[in-house]
């Protein structure tokens, strides 16, 4: 494994820097790891960030994003999916090393969010331009498998390997989705809704969305990065994920102190709800222009989201809880939400998310 002081000798080593930069010092080597080992770097001759994979599972998965870096970068022009991503530089398979891009003056779209204290309208439309973009790329792939994000379907019939591994939070998650009269039913449902129609990202989180700073109107494309889940999928997954970050802005703008009803915070958060709705629909119209969706088939797809919103929305409470002993209010709150629009994911669509949903 390359620790921080060997990845200025491995990019020298590549030619992706030359030896004055080191001389004159002008190299910066910034340790970001998480799941992989992630170093940032800065320079004169480039700025890169270099990934590195960390266990057997991690360089099978760092193997695959790169395959679909490299083909979605060398995707054909007319598509436009190349000008949203960072510029795929080389994948070292001896040594389980991707090198992108490193994309400079930009900000998560949770960072903005956090920084303005407020969402970007602008920024909706511009990460539906993206979206869109990648789901059209399908036609020009070589990869064809199917994401491991389908697995999510299946959330509330975990295995017994699953079980292994979990926290008791998780647990306690299970036990409360599969309790919930009805709510597998529309689970199971929702898993035979399913529709692999085109190439999606599959883990569409405000963190894979890089907007440029300062929000140059019709300048610089918002990038999408980490493709590790990646494949041929439902594009309403992207869409109904993407939708639940938004609501995630305003779930956890207002406080969650004792473990009470939703509806007595509402109007306290600091995110208004009001506002991420304007968002929303500012994102959906672009998409749903761009996508030429129109009457019915533009409902279906739509009430498909919303529902997929929800389940991402558990997908969430479940990522929180393994650190936890037992589930937060926070948590609560993903899953109450999450089974309120499965509920009735029409009336969803209109009071959660403020889009006007069209019936056949």
């Amino acid at each position: 494994m390359l620790s921080q002081h060997e990845v200025v000798p491995y990019l020298l080593s590549r030619d992706f820097i030359g030896s004055r930069c080191v001389v004159d010092g002008n190299v910066a080597v910034i340790d970001n790891s998480r799941r992989n080992r992630n170093y940032r770097i800065i320079c004169p001759d480039g700025c890169y960030l270099l990934k590195q994979a960390v266990g057997a599972d991690r360089i099978a998965t760092l193997s695959r994003e790169a395959a679909i870096y490299q083909q979605l970068f060398s995707a054909s022009p007319t598509n436009g999916i190349a000008s949203h991503l960072p510029r795929f530089c080389a994948y070292d398979s001896e040594q389980q090393i991707l090198i992108l891009e490193l994309i400079q003056d930009a900000e998560t779209l949770r960072e903005q969010q956090q920084r303005l204290g407020r969402v970007s309208a602008h920024s909706a439309k511009q990460t539906a331009d993206a979206l869109f973009a990648l789901h059209c790329a399908s036609a020009t792939l070589q990869e064809q498998t199917s994401t491991p994000r389908a697995s999510v379907l299946s959330l509330h019939q975990p295995t017994l390997a699953s079980y292994r591994n979990v926290s008791r939070g998780a647990l306690q998650l299970v036990e409360i989705i599969q309790k919930q009269k009805g709510l597998t039913d529309h689970l199971d449902q929702l898993r035979h809704e399913w529709q692999p129609s085109g190439f999606i990202h599959g883990d569409i989180r405000a963190e894979n969305f890089l907007i440029p700073v300062p929000l140059a109107r019709d300048k610089r494309p918002v990038k999408i990065v980490d493709f590790e889940f990646a494949g041929t999928g439902d594009t309403a997954w992207d869409v109904g994920s993407l939708f639940s970050e938004y609501l995630s802005f305003w779930l956890f703008s207002f406080p969650l102190m004792t473990a009470t009803h939703l509806d007595r915070f509402i109007h306290i958060a600091d995110c208004p709800l009001d506002k991420i709705q304007l968002a929303v629909r500012s994102f959906w119209t672009r998409y749903a222009q761009c996508m030429a969706l129109h009457d019915s088939e533009s409902g279906q797809f739509l009430l498909r989201a919303v529902k997929f919103s929800a389940l991402r929305l558990f997908v969430m409470a479940f990522e929180m809880s393994p650190a936890l002993s037992s589930i937060n209010t926070y948590i609560l709150s993903l899953v109450q939400v999450g089974m309120n629009i499965l509920a009735q994911p029409d009336k969803a669509a209109a009071e959660l998310f403020g889009i006007a949903f069209c019936h056949d």
